[in-house]
């Protein structure tokens, strides 16, 4: 009887162990992917839709938490980190698409325009002449303090910047509901609408994001006791639909306040602009301290979680010859330097290499979703084949005349127009493998005929 008891005691002990984790791990993923860049898209998707505000913020989270949250499961229902997603393009390829994701995220691109983009909202409003070099040895010496716990870097998010983000951000929210700023009136179609959301959370690039945070997260979860496939991709489950619950709620308030400013404002103001003005006239002159302090809280977590993340993800490049913190300060002294560029000529180097390197890396993501269907190496090969190229030659478009017309390409104004050429080369790649598995016979594909 005793001991029956002490069972469900035990039970009940792992349950509610289980319920904290979901919420710190739940909490976390929401605080990442929340960086300062995605606080400015959707009061402007709300300016832009009026009316069909909420259609376009319904294909914005599908395109941005929707294909995050696809990612973190994919990675961990395949069990072999980011590299179950990569590998079938074999191993050179492999590592260098992941190591370009990693550098991109971390010490390249995203780690210093987080410290640039501080700066700019929490410090130059107030302070037009503190110095940026200053500033940025400030941010980052916070970021490598938090980074150097590895273990605990999920917990920390989670326990004590979610929160203080999440406040600040539903007390906007409410104030703008409760006192609206003005009256819906822009018509808007619900074709512009779709597009718009789409195109605005294909743009976020969170899958890359994604890729490189669910070694942290899977990492937390495996030191919580979570070791075999099946356990991790239960929590990772619940954590991210909770994270993309929180979403839902802040995209959706945040894409309401814009909308509710469709009539005061030009459709070619500055995204950064727009948030400025919608926190002043909420809140006042007061409201950008607390703009101040939540962009730098949101700048941080994405900081914190990238530098770990990436060093991490060298650390096992490496095999551990050269150590985690080692590439903590290395990571973090390179960020120090490109910071101080300034959040234009960062975005300038890192739109370029972004725009070739995200598609490929959705692509992989959904065939990782499809993979038992899809058996063949070739397939990966060409399907990602056709996608660099199309990315490439979109890329360059931009600057140089290319000798196609890419815009001529279906889904070009969704940013989709690798889908076809990538469908194309993968089904080409599906029926030209051969393997003979017996005498006598051939298979093209999954095709078997005698020969």
């Amino acid at each position: 009887m005793i001991s029956i008891q002490n069972k469900k005691q035990r039970v009940r002990r792992m349950k509610k162990t289980e319920r904290k984790n979901i919420l710190i791990i739940g909490f976390a993923i929401f605080a990442m992917f929340f960086g300062a860049g995605n606080l400015i898209f959707p009061p402007y998707l709300g300016l832009m839709n009026g009316k069909s505000w909420f259609l376009s913020f319904l294909c914005f989270i599908l395109m941005d938490i929707g294909l995050s949250l696809l990612t973190l499961l994919v990675v961990t229902r395949i069990g072999r980190g980011t590299e179950g997603i990569t590998e079938k393009l074999g191993r050179l390829p492999s590592i260098l698409i992941l190591s370009l994701n990693a550098i991109c995220l971390g010490p390249l691109i995203a780690i210093p325009r987080t410290a640039a983009t501080a700066y700019e909202f929490s410090v130059a409003p107030f302070f037009p002449s503190f110095d940026t070099k200053i500033f940025s040895l400030v941010f980052f010496l916070v970021v490598v303090l938090f980074c150097l716990r590895q273990s605990k870097v999920i917990d920390i998010i989670g326990t004590f910047f979610a929160p203080l983000i999440l406040a600040a951000l539903l007390f906007l929210i409410i104030k703008g509901i409760v006192s609206p700023l003005g009256a819906i009136e822009l018509e808007s179609a619900a074709h512009a609408a779709v597009r718009d959301g789409i195109n605005a959370g294909y743009q976020t690039m969170d899958v890359m994001a994604a890729m490189i945070f669910s070694a942290s997260i899977l990492l937390t979860i495996k030191q919580k006791g979570y070791k075999d496939t099946r356990s991790q991709f239960k929590i990772i489950s619940a954590s991210g639909l909770l994270a993309t619950l929180i979403l839902f709620v802040v995209y959706g308030g945040l894409a309401y306040l814009g909308a509710t400013v469709c009539a005061q404002f030009p459709a070619d103001i500055d995204r950064v602009a727009l948030l400025i003005a919608i926190v002043k006239a909420l809140l006042g002159e007061k409201g950008m301290v607390l703009l101040g302090a939540l962009v730098c809280a949101a700048c941080l977590t994405p900081a914190i979680g990238l530098l770990s993340s990436s060093a991490s993800f060298f650390e096992k490049q490496t095999k551990g010859r050269i150590s985690y913190r080692a590439f903590v300060f290395g990571f973090a002294g390179i960020s120090y330097v490109i910071s101080n560029f300034g959040i234009t000529r960062i975005l300038a180097l890192a739109s370029p290499i972004l725009n070739i390197l995200y598609p490929v890396l959705v692509l992989l993501v959904f065939m990782g979703l499809a993979e038992k269907w899809l058996p063949n190496t070739a397939v990966y090969r060409l399907a990602a084949f056709g996608t660099i190229v199309v990315s490439t030659l979109s890329t360059v478009s931009a600057y140089l005349p290319v000798p196609v017309n890419i815009a001529a390409l279906p889904l070009y104004e969704y940013g989709f127009q690798w889908v076809l050429p990538a469908a194309a080369f993968g089904l080409t790649g599906y029926i030209l493998t051969k393997e003979k598995p017996a005498r006598g016979r051939r298979i093209f594909g999954n095709i078997v005929v005698r020969t």
